[in-house]
């Protein structure tokens, strides 16, 4: 019997460079595997050059990972992050329902929403201009005209451009807003789960008589990630160390992630 009716992660930035995060995502795989109802929200991987990328290993090992996660499960959704928007054709192929932008409807019993988080970020507008620009770019039909090691050296040159950004800026006025949250609430979403913005934190939202709880995940760290499962209709923030799930005394407020949260 499965650990978890529902499990839900992103933000892994899983990269050739960083092996102790591909030893963690393995140990997830092992220990989630035949979860009945799996989300990914994006930012699977540190970049994603499109079908091309499956000609390396480590676009094999993505791919085979992902897989392993959708073929037992009774749905696989995947939402593009702002990093690897172009791996939809490869979730897709892996075994996952694909969303360009978000999950609305019912996960484990729940009316979701589920996103990458990016949209919610509002007051970034430098980079809601960039986002709309990046994704309607036809990078994929581009890819097919060039070879795989021109693919990764545009995707790496454009990864550094952005490289400590955003660790500069304040999370508060930066990150999540209230207003674009509540939006979504009052379609009536009863949960909402997101990353993007590397900080965890959940509190309860309202607007036009409906009220919803957001949950907001962490991004993979060499000691784990917070992320989010659900178990008989009850959704919850833990972390996972790369061996076992702790209680996550999440936050309400967006600020720094600390170990010291673990309870």
């Amino acid at each position: 019997m499965a650990e978890f009716d529902g499990i839900i992660f992103s933000d892994l930035h899983l990269d050739a460079s960083k092996p102790r995060l591909n030893e963690l995502f393995d140990a997830f795989v092992n220990r989630v595997e035949g979860t009945p109802e799996v989300a990914c929200l994006g930012d699977l991987s540190e970049y994603w050059i499109g079908r091309k990328h499956l000609q390396c290993e480590q676009g094999r090992y993505v791919f085979e990972q992902m897989q392993r996660l959708a073929k037992p499960a009774r749905r696989a959704i995947w939402v593009n992050g702002n990093r690897d928007h172009m791996f939809k054709g490869t979730a897709r192929k892996a075994g996952f329902k694909t969303r360009r932008n978000r999950y609305f409807g019912e996960f484990c019993g729940v009316q979701t929403d589920l996103e990458h988080g990016d949209l919610f970020c509002t007051r970034d507008r430098k980079y809601q201009r960039f986002r709309l620009w990046f994704r309607n770019t036809p990078w994929g039909l581009m890819g097919e005209f060039f070879p795989a090691s021109k693919g990764h050296q545009l995707c790496q040159y454009m990864r550094s451009k952005s490289q400590g950004e955003f660790a500069r800026r304040d999370p508060e006025y930066f990150g999540i807003q209230r207003d674009a949250v509540e939006r979504q609430v009052a379609r009536g979403a009863e949960v909402i789960v997101c990353g993007h913005v590397h900080t965890p934190f959940s509190r309860d939202y309202s607007r036009g008589g409906h009220t919803g709880r957001l949950y907001v995940m962490s991004d993979w760290r060499d000691d784990g990630a917070v992320v989010c499962v659900v178990k008989d209709g009850e959704f919850k923030l833990v972390r996972f160390d790369g061996e076992e799930f702790h209680d996550f005394a999440a936050p309400e407020k967006q600020g720094n992630y600390s170990l010291e949260m673990v309870s």
